[in-house]
């Protein structure tokens, strides 16, 4: 049993410091590489080089680690205060809230913590023996700053569904938009924090989780982030743009004008939506934006969404995908195009990908466009 425990440390260690190495290397690289096109990937490179950093605080806390290297006791990078509200930050500015103001003062109370821990660490050793062993600096600097994260943090979940909703009622092509990566990075962390802080306050005394087991999981958040970090680009939010004369030349419209729009004036706005649709087979862009259609049909986009959103009780992406749904269908009971691929039948239906053919596609009729085309012949 005292060989299978050692092992267990051993492997924290070399976990965390192949955690660390790589993490920060990353971090440093998405800092560099996006200094100058993608500014809001750098809050992600802060985030990902100090999530990275705050594993060596656990390399030294290991028993035979301390032994060796006492003068290292309580290094200065514990980040509880500061790596949620890094990520906030950075869900803001690439999300298509970015034209709101960036909570910057979030990032406060880690700067804080910080230059606390480090005037901490340069005192005397028996001095700091004593501060560790303190209630105080556990309350400070782990407990409330785990009760600070976790605010942040649901906080940046309600942010983020904020977002997908009007993603999903901007764009009729969803992919790398809706951040559900972060979503889910969010979650998993959050998680993480809850378990672990219950654990060090001996609540789940009989629950036992290995110190690799949460090595692990850090070295798979570095590299999803990293590559997630990599691929994800600022979502632009196209209601933010200038709706000139050309755009509306008749009919301006004011927040006054679109609270007050009855419900009859909506049905009808839904029915020449229908038509225009149906009639101009836009949809049949798989970068449709709501902004594309109501330009085309000289209706500010924000009335388009509330016809949407009320009288077909749909967003605009789903709206648009029954469209290109029933134009998939058609061609697959054609006989001119019983010889075209799935990818091409979604393609010409509008879809940009064979992926999102088919989720939509099973979404809205419950089957498959091969199924579907089996049982049509």
């Amino acid at each position: 049993m005292d060989g299978m425990v050692g092992f267990n440390f051993d492997m924290q260690v070399i976990l965390d410091a192949i955690g660390s190495v790589q993490g920060v290397t990353l971090g440093i690289l998405l800092i560099i590489l996006n200094r100058n096109n993608y500014r809001s990937t750098i809050f992600l490179g802060f985030f990902l080089f100090f999530f990275s950093l705050e594993l060596v605080y656990w390399i030294f806390k290991n028993p035979e680690v301390a032994q060796s290297y006492p003068d290292l006791l309580l290094l200065p990078f514990n980040f509880s205060w500061l790596l949620f509200p890094l990520f906030f930050v950075y869900t803001q500015q690439v999300s298509v809230l970015s034209k709101e103001k960036t909570k910057y003062w979030l990032l406060f109370p880690g700067i804080i913590s910080f230059f606390a821990q480090l005037i901490i660490f340069w005192l005397p050793f028996e001095t700091k023996q004593l501060i560790s062993e303190s209630s105080w600096h556990r309350l400070f600097f782990w407990d409330l700053g785990d009760y600070y994260s976790w605010i942040i943090g649901i906080w940046n979940l309600l942010l983020l569904s904020k977002h997908r909703i009007e993603v999903r009622n901007t764009y009729s092509y969803l992919a790398f938009k809706e951040l559900q990566w972060a979503r889910a990075i969010l979650i998993c962390l959050l998680a993480i924090s809850l378990l672990s802080h219950i654990i060090a306050h001996g609540f789940l005394n009989n629950f036992f989780v290995s110190n690799t087991v949460f090595s692990l999981m850090d070295l798979f958040a570095i590299y999803w982030v990293a590559y997630r970090g990599i691929l994800q680009r600022k979502v632009i939010s196209v209601l933010t743009q200038e709706w000139d004369s050309e755009v509306l030349p008749d009919k301006p419209v004011d927040q006054k004008q679109s609270q007050d729009i009855n419900s009859l004036r909506l049905e009808e706005l839904m029915a020449k939506i229908d038509d225009f649709l149906a009639a101009s087979e836009c949809f049949t862009d798989p970068n449709l934006t709501i902004v594309d259609l109501a330009k085309g049909m000289h209706v500010h986009p924000r009335l388009i969404s509330k016809a949407i959103n009320s009288q077909s009780e749909q967003n605009f992406n789903t709206y648009v995908n029954r469209f290109r749904i029933q134009k998939a269908e058609n061609l697959l009971k054609g006989q001119k195009e019983a010889n075209w691929s799935m990818d091409g039948i979604g393609k010409e239906s509008g879809f940009n990908s064979k992926s999102a053919f088919y989720s939509a596609f099973k979404k809205q009729t419950g089957t498959t466009p091969s199924q579907f085309k089996n049982q049509s012949l």
